[in-house]
């Protein structure tokens, strides 16, 4: 039997402790306090930071597929592009290079999951199929969102683009029928169904698409973890349907 000398066997457990302790590296995730339900869910106590929602689910799960955990650092929306671009988190996901003023400068995944926004409406006999059918109706909007498929129609006054706040003030126009159609994403509306769905009765989300986008984790240039393997976690959640799963929770599933 092989016996170590003392230093020599110090030296082995110090190189094993590094490596266990390199593969054991807590993911450091960045979550914008901008971002809201069902993506991301904060305690009113910012002590608390993430307590809930898509992005936590999907990050968890992307830290496990890493043999790792997650740790969640809530910054202001102002602060995320400096944040990761200083290696302050790992990653930001929820991401989109065209979102960045930096996306250059850091590295980005494969995509997680599409952002879809869809068209809404009370629910009709004879709802629309195409974005051609929207001239002439009264669209509500997200102020401040900026909407490139039906940009045009606004332009040309073909159709009125109305705007509100928040998904709440939006469902409450088109129930007084102040509004004919609204756009919003499927997530959002599936969380306000779920939270309203005496309301959401009387609505429908229709087959048609305003627009899709990509959403992906943006990676610090000196992230604890390479795009590499980060791209061979997202493809083994996606390989076991995990992400499938965690996705079809938060889905609007009509009745």
């Amino acid at each position: 039997m092989f016996r170590a000398h003392k230093p020599v066997l110090a030296m082995v457990l110090a190189l094993g402790g590094g490596l266990s302790a390199q593969a054991a590296a807590v993911l450091r995730i960045g979550v914008s306090d901008s971002d809201g339900p069902p993506i991301v869910e904060l305690a009113s106590d910012p002590q608390q930071g993430l307590v809930g929602g898509l992005y936590k689910e999907l990050g968890t799960a992307l830290a496990e597929e890493l043999g790792t955990t997650a740790q969640f650092i809530v910054v202001s929306r102002k602060r995320v592009e400096q944040n990761i671009e200083a290696n302050k988190v790992d990653i930001h996901c929820n991401a989109n290079p065209l979102w960045y003023g930096n996306a250059s400068r850091l590295g980005w995944t494969q995509e997680l999951y599409p952002q879809v926004e869809r068209l809404i409406a009370l629910r009709s006999n004879h709802p629309l199929r195409h974005l051609e059918e929207l001239a002439g109706k009264r669209i509500g909007t997200t102020r401040g969102y900026h909407y490139p498929a039906v940009e045009a129609l606004w332009a040309s006054g073909q159709a009125t683009r109305v705007d509100e706040a928040r998904i709440e003030l939006l469902m409450k126009s088109l129930q007084k029928k102040l509004i004919d159609v609204a756009i919003h994403s499927e997530l959002e509306f599936a969380y306000w169904a779920r939270s309203y769905p005496f309301e959401a009765r009387k609505l429908e989300m229709l087959p048609v698409v305003v627009s899709t986008m990509p959403t992906m984790c943006a990676v610090a240039p000196a992230s604890r973890y390479s795009v590499t393997e980060l791209n061979q976690a997202i493809a083994r959640l996606h390989k076991s349907g995990k992400l499938k799963t965690i996705l079809k929770a938060y889905q609007w599933q009509a009745n």
